[in-house]
């Protein structure tokens, strides 16, 4: 692993909010209070009015979500750089079910070494 991949991962998860809307939008683009609904319900905590507007402000600068028109509607979208950050969070999700896993199963096993 490179230094930068760990900067990467650290600027991924430095913002839980921020990792619950792209799971989130990465269903569908939503409207502000549907994202809201969207993250209290993936993360188990309610989400206040403020903190939605600065996620979504952070997804914006970061070039993660962009707001679109729809029916007098405004609507949160994943960017490309959006998507590839979702793709990079479900390998992060994927690698520590792996580790977990492995972890387990080596608890069952005698270790090689003590012998």
């Amino acid at each position: 692993m490179e230094f930068g991949d760990l900067l990467e991962i650290r600027d991924i998860l430095q913002y839980q909010h921020v990792i619950g809307a792209v799971v989130c939008l990465g269903e569908r683009p939503m409207r502000y209070g549907e994202l809201a609904s969207a993250i209290t319900e993936w993360t188990g905590n309610r989400i206040g009015d403020g903190e939605i507007t600065r996620t979504v402000h952070r997804l914006a600068e970061n070039g993660l979500a962009r707001e679109t028109f729809a029916d007098g509607h405004r609507l949160l979208t994943l960017t490309r750089a959006g998507r590839r950050r979702l793709e990079t969070i479900r390998a992060l999700g994927r690698a520590l079910h792996r580790s977990e896993s492995h972890a387990q199963h080596d608890e069952g096993q005698p270790d090689a070494r003590a012998s």
